[in-house]
């Protein structure tokens, strides 16, 4: 038996039984820490002193671990009462907050925005979210048309933000591509050309920073504000 085998069966006999709680928690760490790519079965069973046939048990495959990770960081939103706040007031809340969650953990955003719910965990925040709709008027169709523009704006928008460049390679490509955006022609590109000092690495498809390190704040809060009045039109 190897070393590496002996201590992690040491490690093992003397911790407490695994969970599954503790397994997504461990899981969130290592992917905040090395990136969702890097997130295996075995590394993370080595990770923990365990080995991955205990994970595989707990969590079923890869792709349930990585469900139940993405759906840890909604669950962890704490919720404000709705009977206090204006409905609109609420939705706002909720949708800077949840931004506030994904940017917390951005290596799991293309997840959250983008992959099927496998999981149960943020049947919380859809619970909640039906709730203040229901009571701000919003019923059948309509019901469900707003609900899925709330989260839909939500946890769209903000995967956008927090997207990357290309996995491999150096930062080259972002100085090619500010090249060629600020090479681009007048006369085809008019609008573009006449504010490209504006909108260069500041609105989406023309920047080259992801908002990891650029935080797009001011055009969420817009976004978010046409979104609000845009639900008071709809309601009344």
């Amino acid at each position: 038996m190897s070393e590496g085998n002996v201590r992690r069966r040491a490690t093992r006999a003397a911790r407490a039984p695994l969970s599954r709680a503790e397994v997504v928690e461990v899981a969130l760490r290592y992917v905040d820490e090395h990136g969702l790519d890097a997130l295996t079965m075995r590394a993370l069973a080595t990770q923990m002193g365990v080995y991955p046939t205990a994970l595989y048990w707990h969590m079923g495959d890869k792709a349930q671990l990585v469900a139940a990770v993405s759906a840890k960081v909604l669950e962890d939103i704490v919720l404000p009462s709705g009977h206090d706040m204006r409905w609109d007031d609420w939705l706002s809340t909720v949708a800077l907050s949840c931004r506030d969650a994904m940017r917390r953990h951005p290596n799991l955003a293309p997840v959250i925005g983008s992959q099927l719910a496998v999981t149960t965990t943020a049947l919380p925040l859809v619970e909640r979210v039906i709730d203040v709709l229901e009571r701000a008027g919003f019923t059948g169709q309509t019901l469900i048309e707003v609900y899925n523009t709330v989260i839909g704006f939500v946890l769209g928008w903000v995967t956008l933000e927090l997207s990357q460049g290309p996995a491999e390679g150096n930062d080259e490509w972002q100085q090619e591509y500010e090249a060629q955006l600020r090479s681009a022609n007048p006369t085809a590109y008019p609008a573009l050309t006449r504010n490209l000092d504006l909108l260069a690495n500041n609105a989406f498809l023309v920047r080259w920073d992801s908002g990891r390190d650029r935080p797009m704040d001011l055009s969420f809060e817009t976004a978010l504000d046409v979104l609000i009045r845009g639900l008071r039109a709809k309601r009344e």
